[in-house]
């Protein structure tokens, strides 16, 4: 099947972007948790299928020399730019390839990990089908596979509004012009179109909205406008990878699996009576009560045993990584007294109390170390000394064990096999990466950090800092030229003008605040590692 001449991410471009749910120390941490021998990322061989201009194979290329990188895409533009990053940064590792999944040999050597993010809802039946073929053929015994795709029952609300924006857009051609129709029309029916003393009306109303804030608009043409957008029930997709011998593992964002979102208790209970002993049939009943409407689904080979029950003792070789902060009075240090219960959370609003020594002090551990990771290992030691533990180590060992793997489900933290490593501290050369000194050349405000994850530069200052971040300079030299810089830059006035300030009045002015920067640049996860 010849790829077409006017193939729709050739006219307008997908923006790129990193998905650290579908990261090899990610997925190999949930297989090793359920006894599973997933390779290591740092010596293992990643295909991506749909890889677009394959930025995400870029950071693992960067972050893991020693392995082994492919990424398939129809689009000879979006293979194109990536294939421009590559050379620029000397990537040997990763190859890139514009072809057809149907066409495409994937070679005698089984990967450890076969990806396809934003891929299968949107391809035909026969494309898919391909997709998990691929899977049982080309992956390893242990490997395990990343699906994505639009889920049921919860994209039953969104398909209506996709329905009426491609009705509305239906005799445009350009897709400029199908972005600005669907636009607008998303705007009226988000503003006063519909009843507002009707169900319908919020519902519709709400997901208006929704697609409207959407920060790029090639997104909405390329995922809710598009004329495939196949969703699936859960029961479904685990049928279609059971036939081509693939097993359902667990999802990426490990949380999700969690019945804990169901606030009664009875409900709870309603549920584990209705599924039993199958995890599958928890998973759809758990998709009906959350409404879901997508999914991030793992896969292994069906022949492949997996232990169900996550294995805590495993938890105890992985890396943790999580923001967190315990809440307690401003000012002051967590109590790791014994019984001295303690509420730990994230942003996402994910909390735990605990009260034991070491997992409060554990815990505190991980967050004081974010963005960075902490091998587990060393964190059972560190742990004990901050608490100045008496206990037998195993016995710490167990609990810290448990912590980690309880605060894992609910999507407290973390928990990575080999994760990687960048500098959390500027040092005295600080350096970012090539990958983002090479997206700021291209005038982007939008830059690859090393963890990875998307992370804007909201101001010209931040901007400039991070340019002169190159490993040459030491903490002088980057006042004095990021003075000059931003001496050569309009600012704004009082009046709505612009005006100049001189190189010495942007001496005084950052010559206190330049360590914060660095040290926010460093939070951000841009620095690697002198």
């Amino acid at each position: 099947m010849p790829m077409p001449d006017s193939f729709a991410y050739d006219v307008l471009e997908y923006p790129s972007h990193v998905h650290p749910q579908m990261h090899p120390s990610r997925l190999a941490a949930i297989a090793r948790l359920h006894g599973i021998a997933a390779a290591s990322p740092t010596d293992c061989r990643l295909l991506e299928v749909g890889c677009g201009d394959g930025l995400q194979l870029v950071t693992l290329a960067m972050a893991y020399p020693r392995s082994r990188f492919v990424g398939v895409d129809m689009s000879q533009a979006a293979i194109a730019r990536g294939e421009a990053i590559r050379a620029r940064l000397g990537l040997d590792n990763l190859q890139l390839v514009a072809a057809d999944l149907l066409e495409w040999n994937a070679g005698p050597v089984p990967y450890d990990y076969i990806v396809a993010h934003g891929f299968y809802s949107w391809v035909p039946d026969f494309v898919r089908e391909r997709l998990l073929a691929l899977c049982n053929q080309a992956m390893a015994p242990a490997g395990i596979a990343y699906v994505s795709y639009n889920a049921l029952p919860g994209c039953h609300i969104r398909r209506m509004v996709w329905e009426m924006m491609k009705f509305h857009a239906r005799d445009i051609d350009d897709p400029r012009g199908k972005i600005e129709h669907a636009q607008g029309f998303l705007a009226w029916l988000g503003h006063d179109a519909l009843p507002s003393k009707l169900v319908y009306g919020e519902v519709v109303r709400h997901e208006a909205r929704e697609l409207l804030s959407r920060t790029d608009s090639s997104v909405l043409f390329h995922d809710d406008m598009a004329a495939i957008n196949q969703p699936f029930l859960f029961s479904e997709f685990a049928a279609q990878a059971r036939r081509h011998g693939l097993a359902y593992l667990a999802e990426a964002d490990y949380f999700e699996m969690n019945d804990k979102v169901l606030e009664s208790a009875e409900a709870r209970e309603r549920l584990s009576t209705l599924a039993g002993d199958a995890p599958l049939l928890k998973e759809q009943y758990l998709d009906f009560l959350k409404g879901r409407r997508f999914r991030q689904t793992l896969l292994c080979h069906e022949r492949i045993p997996v232990q169900r029950d996550p294995s805590m003792p495993a938890a105890l070789e992985m890396d943790v990584v999580a923001q967190l902060r315990a809440e307690i009075p401003e000012g002051t240090a967590p109590d790791l007294a014994a019984g001295v219960a303690i509420r730990f959370s994230n942003a996402d609003g994910a909390a735990l109390v605990i009260d034991h020594p070491v997992a409060k002090a554990a815990l505190t551990l991980v967050g004081e170390a974010f963005p960075g990771p902490v091998a587990a290992a060393e964190l059972l030691q560190s742990a004990r000394k901050l608490c100045a533990s008496d206990a037998a180590v195993d016995d710490d060992a167990a609990v810290l064990a448990h912590t980690l793997t309880a605060a894992f489900q609910m999507g407290l933290l973390l928990l990575h096999c080999d994760a990687p490593r960048f500098a959390t501290q500027a040092g005295e050369h600080p350096r970012t990466s090539a990958l983002a000194q090479l997206q700021l050349d291209t005038g982007t405000d939008l830059v690859t950090s090393l963890r990875p994850s998307m992370v804007r530069l909201d101001s010209r200052l931040a901007l400039e800092l991070v340019r002169l971040l190159d490993g040459k300079r030491d903490r002088t030299a980057i006042l004095h030229d990021l003075s000059q810089r931003m001496a050569a830059l309009p600012m704004p006035d009082d009046a709505g003008g612009e005006t100049f300030q001189p190189v010495e009045w942007w001496q005084q002015q950052l010559a206190g605040k330049l360590e914060d920067g660095l040290q926010q640049t460093a939070r951000m996860a841009l620095l690697a590692e002198e």
